[in-house]
């Protein structure tokens, strides 16, 4: 990865550095567009901040655009009844808090080393799932309702062995197993986006192992957990022939639990384990298993201080300002049209919305970085054969990520009066998790969600008691199907009626029953709660169908009718590209890798 950095360095004829003056972006004005632009940057999340940042660094105007009131995607923070809350980024690999390794290397490049993490302490886990009680367990085992994942495989290995079965060394083998497979994947995925940047005539170096990740991707998570837990399979064997996971639900108590504890990095990339590719499970897991680590502030910071890096170098980034179209030219991207979100977000007919004035932005290269979903659904001209060819059941086969239901808590007292975890943890809502999912979406009021991320901000972020002294915040994720709320879509934000409200009641109240249980000493000290539904995400994150991750990691997702769509900063238009989780991966990590190729793209030093 370093000779790959220098490489690109020593190609693109890396500027001089300028002086950077670290500040939030400016409200969206027509006067605030600098000219001579190289390239326009759609979306200020993870990916679009990243191919921004690059750009610009390797001497490009660039002008980020983003429709909300602040820069981030999904890694802004917000305040609320004086305290603060992130929204997407929760926690990050322990690599990122290292600048000796890939991702750590690029934030710092990027930041020019002013973006700081705090990496989990050793002693304690970077994960917890607990579960409800389950007297179903293999006489003579332990009946844990907690297992932990502490950094590197082997401690994680025997944490959960010793928690399930002690006693059986061929399952201990077997978990290790697993989690060695996961590694494989991961390596797949760096070989992956290697090829993203090799010339065709060098990608004979990562072929083998690109095509033995694609393998990996046709198996789902159920489907490769059966044959490794269940059968004592190999890497080796699940590549030749995995076969199909039985319908019915674990009969082996033992096997039952390590399933459904292995299953913990779906909170990740949220499909059950019937439908996941094993791809995401396999990298995600991999992705964790030296630890985590959190940013030193606020999330909000990271955006802000690499889009600053923009203006260094001519450019601009601007809140506030909706790309409503872009615009096609003799069949190249060519620009941007672009109105002020305030104004639009006052209309109440298509007729007023006809009426806000619309800005033409012409640049040589036009980046969207909010989703391959945006780009072919709303931004191109409908009329584009390579827009008829996306809508078309028969070019395609992947489709947006489920979105999700998040609940932001203030609490009276610090952590450490209250005794809040220094950890994430997670609930899983019973070991069978694809009964779970399906009782769940068949009636989210009724039943639990099937798994739920706890955190808190609050213990992890070293600069808080001084920012918010006696203060906690929390916050839980579960997931959320779009459909659901699809009725109150089209209602007035903040004004969607009651029934909205109930309905967010009801999920509201699973949540907090959820947090009360398993973090007791929270009781009575919640000062502040509201719910975020898959409609907040498409409102705030302009999210497509508030879908939180891009693309739906299940297993066609690597399918060769799909590979031109997804995991590439490629289009069919020239001057056209993407950046974020659909140029390489779902995460905050995944999608700065799909900026960093993207920006690679753009500059057409790499490639093919």
């Amino acid at each position: 990865a370093l000779l790959i950095a220098a490489a690109l360095f020593y190609i693109t004829r890396w500027p001089t550095p300028r002086p950077v003056q670290s500040r939030r972006a400016d409200r969206f004005r027509p006067e605030k567009i600098p000219s001579n632009l190289d390239t326009i940057v759609i979306g200020s999340g993870s990916g679009g901040s990243t191919a921004a940042n690059l750009l610009a660094q390797s001497g490009q105007r660039v002008l980020v655009l983003e429709q909300h009131s602040v820069t981030g995607g999904c890694t802004h923070s917000f305040r609320e009844e004086n305290c603060e809350f992130d929204t997407g980024l929760h926690y990050v690999s322990k690599a990122m808090s290292d600048p000796k390794k890939r991702a750590g290397a690029i934030m710092s490049f990027m930041s020019r080393d002013k973006q700081l993490w705090t990496p989990f302490p050793s002693a304690v886990p970077y994960d917890e799932i607990v579960f409800p009680h389950d007297a179903y367990v293999k006489e003579g085992a332990p009946n844990e309702f907690s297992h932990k994942f502490y950094d590197g495989s082997s401690r994680t290995v025997d944490s959960v062995i010793d928690s399930i079965d002690p006693a059986s060394s061929e399952l201990k083998k077997r978990v290790k197993t697993f989690l060695d497979i996961c590694l494989d994947v991961h390596n797949g995925f760096v070989a992956l986006g290697i090829s993203r940047l090799l010339p065709r005539w060098l990608q004979f170096l990562v072929k083998d192992q690109v095509e033995r990740l694609y393998k990996y991707a046709a198996l789902t998570v159920r489907d490769a957990q059966h044959a490794v837990l269940n059968l004592g399979y190999t890497a080796e064997d699940l590549l030749k022939n995995c076969p199909k996971a039985p319908e019915t639900n674990e009969e082996d108590p033992s096997i039952r639990r390590l399933k459904a504890v292995l299953t913990h990095p779906i909170g990740d990339y949220a499909v059950q384990p019937r439908d996941a590719t094993f791809a995401a499970h396999g990298v995600t897991a991999a992705h964790y298993i030296t630890g985590g680590a959190y940013t030193v502030g606020a999330t909000q910071n990271i955006s802000t201080r690499l889009t600053s890096m923009c203006r260094s170098f001519g450019g601009e980034a601007l809140i506030d300002a909706t790309v409503r179209s872009i615009i096609v030219e003799n069949g190249r991207a060519v620009g941007v049209r672009v109105s002020n979100t305030d104004e639009l977000e006052e209309c109440s007919s298509d007729e007023e919305l006809a009426k806000v004035p619309v800005v033409e932005i012409r640049a040589k290269n036009v980046v969207c970085a909010t989703s391959v979903y945006n780009l072919y659904n709303k931004f191109l001209p409908q009329d584009l054969p390579i827009v008829k060819k996306f809508q078309d059941p028969t070019q395609r086969s992947v489709r947006q990520s489920n979105g999700h239901v998040f609940l932001f808590c203030k609490i009276k007292g610090s952590p450490e009066e209250i005794g809040l975890p220094d950890h994430n943890l997670w609930y899983f809502n019973g070991y069978d998790l694809d009964e779970a999912f399906d009782k769940y979406f068949n009636d989210p009021t009724k039943h639990r969600p099937p798994t739920v991320y706890i955190g808190f901000p609050c213990t992890k972020d070293v600069t808080w008691t001084k920012r918010f002294p006696g203060i906690s915040n929390c916050i839980l994720i579960s997931d959320g199907l779009y459909e659901w709320f699809e009725k109150w879509a089209d209602k007035p934000v903040r004004n969607r009626g009651e029934d909205y409200l109930e309905f967010k009641d009801q999920l509201t109240r699973h949540l907090m029953d959820i947090l009360c249980e398993f973090v007791p000493q929270v009781k009575g000290r919640i000062e502040y709660y509201q719910l975020g539904t898959p409609l907040s995400e498409e409102t705030f994150l302009a999210s497509w169908r508030g879908g939180s991750y891009g693309t739906k990691c299940v297993t066609d997702m690597f399918a060769p009718i799909n590979r031109n769509w997804t995991t590439t900063p490629y289009t069919e238009i020239p001057g056209l590209y993407l950046a974020g989780s659909d140029a390489f991966l779902p995460s905050v990590t995944g999608a700065m890798y799909g900026g960093c190729l993207c920006a690679a793209a753009v500059l057409g030093k790499v490639g093919s």
